[in-house]
């Protein structure tokens, strides 16, 4: 049974574009790293890492670097990026 665009819910749009974004990271790793930066999640992660950066007791740094850590793939993404605009500007 097919959905009028009345039942077209919120849900239902998350999953249309999730998948449509699954398919271009499919087709174009690089896309990855521009659907990471538009999400939620990179300026949390972003946030911490400028924390992390003003911080010099250890002991506020080791549980805020966990706290990093535990972002897995797009802390990874994060740092990386930093790294590159670090780079890029020293030239």
């Amino acid at each position: 049974m097919k959905k009028n665009k009345k039942d077209f819910e919120l849900k239902d749009f998350v999953k249309s574009v999730d998948k449509v974004m699954q398919k271009q990271e499919k087709e174009s790793p690089a896309i990855k790293q521009v659907h990471a930066r538009l999400s939620p999640e990179w300026n949390r992660v972003s946030e911490k890492i400028g924390r992390l950066l003003a911080l010099q007791d250890e002991n506020e740094i080791a549980p805020l670097r966990e706290e990093v850590v535990s972002h897995g793939e797009i802390a990874a993404r994060v740092l990386l990026d930093l790294f590159f605009t670090i780079k890029n500007q020293a030239k």
